[in-house]
């Protein structure tokens, strides 16, 4: 059972985890009832659970029913994290989401390209030729890091991992986050895998992949939030707004190089592998990823000036299909009359 640790038990140990709602069956007659129960029953699909915080502000409760709305019966996790504070206001299917660890596929491109940039390996505009071995067959032709991330680009990435070596790799994953608990203050959290070496010939697939990681939903909320605010790596807490004060665990080093990722989040959405996220009324910018039967999409919202960090997790999905589950929450999130962020702790300047 998940529960709270003792240093956030004022806020957190009461947790709501809200069933969703499956509907009420109208009353039937004893005969007629006595009757179906003879019958085989089809088995009924799991609905997720959304755990917010006891004390929710009106913002949580609509990202918890935003969440609920978009998600029906799909086998999937989201965690949804103020990128400023890392104040987590809902997570849903606790387990899904942060007690069990799963191969990011190209959410892990976000690495690969901070650590590209970061060694000067790159710039933003730096070009390759993506001729051959990506999803498109055909290959994307000339392409720089914002269309790299845009199309979730294999080539462009492995290109880069394979000048940055496996080291350079594993430190920028440990910089931001992955590979230990994030510190969350919920039982049983996994620490994901990073792993100790290797091989040089598998580092191409690795860097486009992240053949042999191993992440949680939270642990990615942490990471693309450290991308949008500034660098600092927080520690994610599922509390209410009222007397939270955020708690960072560190900042990332100097050097380390951010600028040109936005621009290829946001034209994820609005041209790239996450165009089911696309909303004319509301920018929506992040990363999908795909592989073994999985689909992430790691996100936020508005683009121009992120409230909400969310991360869709989907077992027999893709990246495409998580980017429609976001889209959706996001659509009511920002729709017109939805309850305003400013009641919850988003600290954007």
């Amino acid at each position: 059972m998940l529960s709270c640790d003792a240093p956030a038990a004022r806020t957190a140990a009461r947790a709501l985890v809200l069933a969703l709602a499956t509907g009420l069956a109208s009353p039937v007659p004893a005969a007629a009832a006595s009757a179906r129960s003879k019958k085989p029953r089809a088995a009924r699909a799991t609905t997720p659970s959304v755990m917010m915080p006891a004390s929710a502000s009106a913002w949580d409760l609509a990202v918890g029913r935003a969440a609920q709305n978009a998600l029906g019966r799909a086998a999937v996790a989201v965690v949804a994290m103020d990128p400023w504070t890392g104040r987590v206001q809902a997570v849903v299917n606790p387990k899904e989401a942060m007690q069990r660890a799963y191969q990011p596929c190209s959410v892990f491109k976000i690495v690969v390209a901070i650590a590209g940039l970061s060694e000067g390996l790159i710039q933003p505009g730096s070009s390759y030729r993506c001729s051959r071995g990506c999803w498109m067959w055909a290959g994307h032709g000339p392409i720089d890091l914002r269309r790299a991330l845009a199309v979730s680009c294999n080539p462009y990435f492995q290109w880069v991992g394979q000048q940055l070596g496996y080291d350079r790799i594993q430190r920028y994953a440990h910089l931001l986050g992955l590979g230990e608990p994030t510190g969350i203050n919920l039982t049983g959290e996994t620490a994901g895998r990073i792993p100790a070496s290797v091989r040089e010939a598998d580092v191409a697939l690795l860097s486009s992949h992240a053949e042999g990681i191993a992440t949680s939903a939270v642990q990615l909320a942490v990471l693309l939030s450290a991308t949008v605010n500034g660098g600092v790596v927080l520690k994610p807490t599922l509390s209410g707004p009222e007397g939270y004060a955020p708690r960072e665990r560190w900042r990332l080093t100097a050097g380390t190089r951010l600028d040109g990722l936005a621009d290829g989040f946001l034209a994820a959405v609005n041209e790239g592998s996450a165009s089911p996220a696309f909303d004319p009324d509301v920018a929506v910018a992040g990363k999908t990823g795909t592989c073994s039967a999985l689909g992430w999409f790691a996100s936020y919202a508005p683009a121009e000036r992120p409230q909400v960090v969310v991360v869709v997790f989907l077992r027999h999905g893709s990246g495409h299909g998580a980017s429609a589950v976001a889209g959706r929450m996001f659509r009511e999130l920002f729709a017109a009359g939805a309850p305003s962020v400013a009641a919850s702790s988003a600290g954007a300047p």
